[in-house]
């Protein structure tokens, strides 16, 4: 009986250090053929907690991709739910080192990404959002066929309470 509880916390230990988030740094030279690449599982989301440099970010977030400048302002606080890839990679004429932090987080999406609405909640305006590069949004409209777009959509919902 001592065996088989110690096994289950062996194993439990084992579990609860595997099912961590994973903190990466990536590092590219200012050439046209350096970058790295994180995959995200299906079962994982990512956040990016800085990127600055000459270099880009490249998401492909289930087959659909952008790409990201850097530039001299620091990028940080994008979050994408696998699948998908997060590339680092060197501009064309760079001249400095590029670098990303990138949080890899098995589970679910953060609760605090998610909306839910509660029965005492008040009134709760939901507004669905576009955008072209997960920096700027507009409010997208009610019955309109976004097809053929020259690069790729995102859509978010927003929820704010009224009191």
């Amino acid at each position: 009986m001592k065996t088989i509880i110690l096994l289950a916390g062996v194993l439990l230990t084992f579990v609860s250090f595997s099912a961590r988030a994973q903190m990466q740094t990536l590092v590219v030279s200012p050439t046209n053929t350096n970058s790295v690449i994180i995959t995200v599982s299906s079962n994982s989301y990512a956040v990016v907690k800085s990127a600055k440099g000459d270099g880009d970010l490249v998401f492909n977030i289930q087959g659909v991709s952008f790409e990201m400048r850097i530039g001299d302002e620091s990028v940080k606080d994008i979050t994408v739910r696998g699948p998908a890839t997060i590339q680092l990679k060197a501009s064309c004429c760079a001249y400095y080192q590029s670098f990303a932090t990138i949080e890899v987080v098995p589970g679910i999406y953060p609760p605090d990404k998610t909306l839910a609405v509660g029965s005492n909640s008040g009134n709760v305006q939901v507004t669905m959002q576009t955008s072209t590069d997960l920096v700027n949004w507009t409010t997208a409209v009610n019955a309109t066929v976004y097809t053929n777009s020259p690069s790729a959509r995102f859509f978010r919902m927003v929820m704010v309470t009224n009191p």
